[in-house]
């Protein structure tokens, strides 16, 4: 049995340049700055969606000193869920990400898409209903 008092509460992405990884989801998807720390050996900006406070965060942490950083191949992609995919999936292309699936149908009434962020994480966006 799961212990309740544990719960899924960030995902963490390494960025190269903040202000590009911090613009690419403030624009694509309306991320607001919940929180940050500035400190000697990295730069954080804790991320929230409006309306999602208490919810799971998306942490952007650039490295001090600022090297090269690979996208992690050990993980699938950021998922979100949402109401309008082709809005979801233009408004990211508009701030930067590039498509690697193409919207699709994969169960009655489930669509989905794939894209690369500008820093290289890829994203899953899944619309049901």
């Amino acid at each position: 049995m799961a212990d309740s008092s544990i719960r899924f509460s960030f995902v963490k992405l390494q960025v190269e340049d903040m202000g590009e990884a911090l613009a690419f989801w403030q624009n694509a998807f309306g991320f607001t700055i919940r929180g940050t720390y500035d400190e000697p050996t990295f730069f954080e900006q804790i991320l929230s969606l409006p309306g999602e406070d208490g919810g799971l965060s998306l942490m952007l942490v650039q490295p001090k000193p600022v090297g090269h950083l690979a996208a992690g191949t050990a993980h699938g992609p950021i998922g979100f869920q949402c109401s309008d995919i082709v809005t979801a999936l233009e408004n990211a292309l508009a701030a930067g990400a590039t498509k690697t699936m193409d919207i699709t149908e994969v169960a009655p009434g489930v669509k989905v898409c794939l894209f690369v962020t500008p820093q290289g994480h890829e994203v899953e966006l899944v619309q049901a209903g």
